[in-house]
């Protein structure tokens, strides 16, 4: 009778749908989502595309001034992730939800290195990752925050990880910079986000 009381009270916290959660984020070795992007302006010519190393910042006549935008890829886990992370080791391990606390999203005049005045310099600006919104320019001063991946956006990674496979997310930053005062000849755009995977162990099924 003391055998069978354990492996009822397993099955009954599996019949309701309880399963420990193991957080996985950067004390276990995931990565943070950031980037740092210079871009030249000098005269800007808004309309035309402008290269800075591998990334190229689309530009735009918006309401407002000139949108800036472009998009990076950061990869999340590697394949080797899955065997050096213990956490990702057990073949049962599903993605419960994954969290991203945004830390910084900074514009700096690369000449001076001053930050952006949001109020006169920056008209809007957005921080987006796989489609989803994390950061805007209402929420720069109250950094860091934390928001919980959804919808596609959390799909694009929980499909990817479940399968063990290498994962990555794509940044999208939106800035608009308005005609007056001019903007800055050099703007260096950085950002720092830290992601947080949440794993639940699939349930065993005993009928």
């Amino acid at each position: 009778m003391r055998l069978i009381i354990p492996v009822v009270a397993a099955m009954a916290m599996c019949a309701c749908g309880v399963s420990p959660e193991v957080r996985v984020d950067e004390s276990k070795g995931i990565p943070p989502v950031k980037g740092t992007t210079e871009v030249q302006l000098g005269t800007l010519n808004c309309g035309m595309p402008i290269t800075s190393g591998d990334v190229t910042v689309q530009t735009k006549v918006v309401a407002g001034g000139c949108e800036l935008s472009f998009d990076r890829d950061v990869q999340v886990l590697k394949a080797e992730d899955y065997t050096n992370i213990p956490d990702l080791k057990a073949a049962t391990a599903l993605v419960q939800r994954i969290e991203l606390t945004v830390k910084r999203l900074a514009f700096t005049d690369g000449a001076t290195n001053m930050s952006l005045d949001l109020a006169t310099r920056v008209t809007s600006a957005q921080l987006s990752v796989n489609g989803q919104l994390v950061a805007e320019k209402e929420s720069l001063t109250s950094l860091p925050k934390t928001v919980t991946l959804s919808g596609a956006a959390l799909e694009q990674m929980k499909s990817k990880i479940d399968a063990r496979q290498p994962a990555s997310v794509k940044t999208r930053v939106v800035l608009v910079l308005p005609a007056m005062p001019p903007p800055p000849q050099r703007l260096i755009i950085d950002y720092d986000s830290q992601p947080a995977i949440i794993l639940g162990a699939k349930a065993p099924t005993f009928f």
